[in-house]
């Protein structure tokens, strides 16, 4: 019997060389068009994420301030508290900076102290309102993370111990791992301990006021062992935790220089403040300055309204 030959029509064929270029040349154009979608798409749901944490930490905020009739200072220390290091001795969280050869001492959260004199940051008094109610009444510094005070955009919500030395300042963390904040306050609003603001300071309207937004962080200053202007959320008095600058910058080159005092995020669209009303509201980045100043200032008189 003779077995029929396999017309040439019907034989596979492999690609030539060219006919493989020429795919692999559409695959790279069809990831360069989804690539930018698919980024953008992940920095709208971290944008979203990020003003949820906002949203919360101003019900909170609100709560606080409805339960003591003051909102809460940015902490301090008073000169005299120390806390137990890891392995025991009694010891003060101190950041010594290079820049202007000055140490500084930071206060830790105490829950049996009234706001006046709460030596840790308002995110330590407001940890009750964020479902953190064994943390703040324990003091669970060592390991304490939040998610809600991280941007999902920028950093892991890992608690570190911070390296004894860097580039920028010798620190001194007892031998905890301390969580950090992505959010500071309005330093025109709030203040240092012992200053505690009511509603009525607030003479502009609270819903013309920023209360809170996302701090400018520059990745390769603010490394996640560095308290440099980063310092964790269970410490009072420092900008790690406050602002008082009118930049709004992005996470990358243009903020190298610039981070100190000042706002920013590793968003596209720009950056998200919470108002005293309890809206949250992204400002662009190119924003008249004087009309950004006046929405920092709780008492200017500007009348300026959010954008």
């Amino acid at each position: 019997m003779r077995i029929p030959n396999p017309s040439s029509g019907s034989r596979s064929r492999a690609f030539t060389l060219i006919e493989l270029l020429v795919v692999i040349g559409i695959i790279a154009a069809l990831v360069g068009i989804l690539l930018p979608a698919v980024q953008r798409a992940r920095d709208s749901a971290d944008r979203i994420r990020c003003a949820n944490n906002l949203r919360q930490i101003g019900l909170a905020l609100m709560q606080f301030q409805s339960s003591n009739r003051v909102f809460p200072s940015n902490g301090g220390w008073d000169g005299k508290q120390t806390i137990p290091s890891a392995s025991g001795p009694p010891f003060n969280p101190q950041t010594f900076d290079f820049t202007t050869n000055d140490t500084y001492t930071w206060g830790v959260g105490d829950p049996a102290l009234a706001p006046r004199d709460q030596m840790g940051c308002w995110a330590f008094s407001i940890l009750p309102y964020v479902d953190q109610e064994p943390m703040f009444r324990q003091r669970i510094w060592g390991g304490s993370t939040v998610d809600t005070y991280l941007c999902p955009g920028r950093r892991s919500t890992a608690a570190l111990e911070v390296v004894a030395e860097d580039n920028y300042g010798k620190y001194q963390g007892g031998g905890w791992t301390w969580g950090k904040t992505d959010y500071a306050v309005n330093l025109f609003a709030f203040d240092n301990r012992p200053v505690c603001r009511t509603p009525s300071f607030f003479r502009d309207g609270l819903s013309n006021t920023i209360l809170l937004g996302e701090k400018a962080f520059n990745p390769e200053v603010q490394q996640p062992q560095s308290w440099y202007w980063d310092e964790p959320f269970f410490l009072g008095g420092s900008k790690g935790t406050a602002r008082g600058g009118t930049g709004l910058l992005r996470d990358g080159a243009d903020i190298k220089y610039h981070y100190k005092e000042n706002w920013g995020s590793p968003h596209n669209a720009g950056v998200q403040f919470l108002f005293g009303d309890g809206a949250v509201r992204l400002i662009k980045r190119d924003i008249d300055p004087a009309t950004f100043t006046a929405l920092m200032t709780p008492d200017g008189g500007e009348g300026v309204s959010p954008p």
